[in-house]
């Protein structure tokens, strides 16, 4: 019977310091769901040892929601090192087979690794989302790392400590694999400049944006994004609203508003922390924010499902 790292991986190693094969030891919490048609590791383990991994990747979505541990990957074929760090979002989106390589330091390691074959992203008709990650690139591979939406981190975690057993907790964990796909999919798309990088006006307008998106808590200003972005502060309001539909404030205040719901419906947080989160430093304000934006007030969340 082929090994589960067969579907996705050639010529894999898995090797401690001192160059000992150990795939096993990790495989063993492996599963492999035939829908969506992904490999799935769950891992809240203590590494006793130094890792090393190498071998080919077969075209796919390789991603990790990291909860806790440090390490770092890298496709052969370029300098960039993927960096493991708590609560991120991290893999690669690969459109032929390439080199990789990655490391692991021994300590705790809290995570959720999901490997997609190209032919069950087809399957799921998101080609067209998987092929769009490579617009801004000419090379086979597109790394990332970016924080995870609390969505996804809460996904992770109740894969780790599953709150069913018998036939529904796997079939509850294809449906959660699929929604991390999807919701992984979207926040890279969102995350993903799809303009032409020679528009070095527009360059700096996402980069004013990605920092906002990056600190929710910090007290931005618009004097000080428009200099981020190298423009007055009226040009800056302008030219954001005719790129992304909002004024940049507006932006600012409905990210953190989206930010503190998802906090607040998927991780249980208390207003004052979900408040605290994205930048409030008055619940009270917050609150008021909250529910003009919404519709009601942020303490519902808290016991009502979101729509």
């Amino acid at each position: 019977m082929p090994h589960i790292y067969d579907r996705f991986i050639d010529h894999y190693a898995i090797v401690d310091r001192d160059n000992r094969p150990v795939e096993d030891t990790f495989s063993e919490r492996m599963v492999w769901l035939e829908f969506p048609g992904c490999a799935l590791h769950p891992g809240e383990l203590q590494l006793p040892m130094d890792l090393r991994t190498r071998g080919i990747m077969k075209p796919g979505f390789y991603m990790t929601v990291v909860l806790q541990g440090t390490g770092e990957s890298c496709a052969r074929d370029g300098p960039e090192k993927i960096r493991y760090a708590e609560n991120r979002l991290l893999g690669m989106a690969i459109r032929e087979p390439t080199p990789c390589l990655g490391e692991a330091s021994r300590g705790p390691i809290k995570a959720v690794g999901a490997a997609f074959p190209l032919s069950s992203i087809e399957q799921l008709g998101l080609v067209q989302d998987f092929h769009d990650l490579f617009k801004a690139t000419d090379r086979p591979v597109f790394p990332f790392s970016v924080p995870a939406p609390p969505r996804i981190q809460a996904i992770a975690a109740e894969i780790i400590s599953p709150s069913l057993d018998g036939p529904g907790a796997k079939l509850l964990m294809s449906a959660q694999a699929t929604e991390i796909l999807v919701r992984a999919l979207f926040a890279l798309r969102h995350d993903i400049e799809l303009h032409n990088p020679a528009d070095n006006k527009r360059t700096r307008l996402q980069t004013a944006k990605n920092l906002m998106d990056a600190d929710l808590r910090h007290p931005w200003t618009m004097a000080e994004l428009a200099r981020r972005a190298g423009t007055s502060h009226r040009s800056f309001n302008l030219r954001f609203r005719a790129a992304y539909g909002v004024s940049a404030i507006d932006y600012l205040r409905i990210r953190r508003l989206e930010v503190a719901r998802e906090a607040l419906v998927h991780q249980n947080m208390t207003v004052t922390e979900a408040a605290d989160l994205v930048g409030y430093a008055s619940p009270a304000n917050f609150a008021t924010a909250f529910r003009k934006h919404f519709g009601s007030a942020p303490r519902l969340c808290r016991t009502q499902p979101s729509s």
